[in-house]
């Protein structure tokens, strides 16, 4: 079983390395009545780049969809696989292109990964989601993926 597994890691860490993949996290925000601005969850950004496009990239275009695909994939390894107190939600391709002073400006596909409570969605963060959050952090860092800037 280790082959297939080892295998699925080298062809991740092949779409990491061709499309210059990257993550920041920022918190998932809720604003509550009478308690202001409550941390809920973490969004984990991953974005990537094309890889040799055919044409200066263009929001939403056939080669965006096909680096978002390869992002889900990359987003749906590293969410863990057991049952958690923790969901985690994959956000729809939302055809746009984005630009980062951090990444200098590249043209980015991003797609965005939530981690939140499975039963009061909101209730403060806790432990099941910072762990998950430092799990999938290493997780990306395995396949080689670098936080807050390009590879």
């Amino acid at each position: 079983m280790a082959a297939p597994l080892n295998a699925k890691i080298q062809d991740l860490r092949a779409l990491v390395q061709r499309h210059k993949v990257c993550w920041e996290v920022w918190p998932e925000e809720h604003y509550r009545k009478g308690r202001g601005k409550v941390n809920i969850g973490y969004i984990i950004q991953i974005t990537g780049t094309h890889d040799h496009p055919a044409h200066p990239p263009l929001p939403g275009c056939d080669e965006c969809k096909a680096v978002y695909k390869k992002l889900r994939d990359i987003a749906r390894w590293i969410i863990p696989s057991e049952q958690r107190e923790s969901k985690y939600e994959i956000d729809m391709f939302d055809h746009a292109l984005r630009y980062s002073p951090k990444r200098k400006f590249r043209e980015e596909v991003t797609l965005s990964l939530k981690i939140l409570h499975r039963g009061q969605w909101d209730n403060p963060v806790d432990a099941c989601e910072t762990r998950c959050l430092y799990e999938m952090e290493e997780k990306l860092a395995e396949l080689g993926a670098h936080k807050g800037h390009g590879s």
